[in-house]
């Protein structure tokens, strides 16, 4: 039976340790669960996104910081989601943005990291609709199908 906690509850003695699985390296559908606006340790503006990888289990955290060097893939998160047309200029402020896109779907590459020893699962980078790569049936000709069209 799970138990619930709030900020008067006392501390357990012992609880069950669970096993984190990372999520294989891959593309995944993601939703956003989360975009909370705060800083980096340099104190540039950012907005820490939680994505929920369809297909794994657990969560995935960015940290999309808003400079320059990073705007990149600030860009190609808000066109993976669909707030911006590729191309064109976003109308939204970024923190508008970053409200708006909580539910919102995407597209990612997820990828390894190894830092201190301990192995994670890090957003290679956003996809757009585009990036997809669209399966295509094969083209039958009419002798091909298993049925007549009159």
């Amino acid at each position: 039976m799970s138990e619930t906690y709030d900020w008067n509850s006392k501390v357990p003695a012992k609880v069950e340790e669970r096993e984190f699985q990372l999520p294989p390296i891959g593309e995944y559908n993601f939703m956003v669960m989360s975009a909370e606006k705060t800083f980096s340790s340099n104190g540039n503006p950012m907005i820490k996104v939680r994505l929920d990888l369809q297909g794994a289990e657990g969560s995935v955290f960015d940290n999309l910081v808003i400079s320059d060097k990073m705007m990149w893939k600030l860009v190609t998160f808000f066109e993976s989601i669909g707030l911006k047309k590729k191309g064109e200029e976003l109308s939204l402020s970024i923190g508008d943005a970053a409200d708006k896109a909580v539910g919102l779907e995407g597209f990612c590459k997820i990828k390894h990291e190894t830092y201190n020893g301990k192995e994670s699962a890090k957003v290679d980078k956003y996809l757009v609709p585009t990036d997809k790569k669209a399966a295509t049936a094969p083209v039958l000709n009419e002798d091909d199908m298993p049925f007549r069209i009159d």
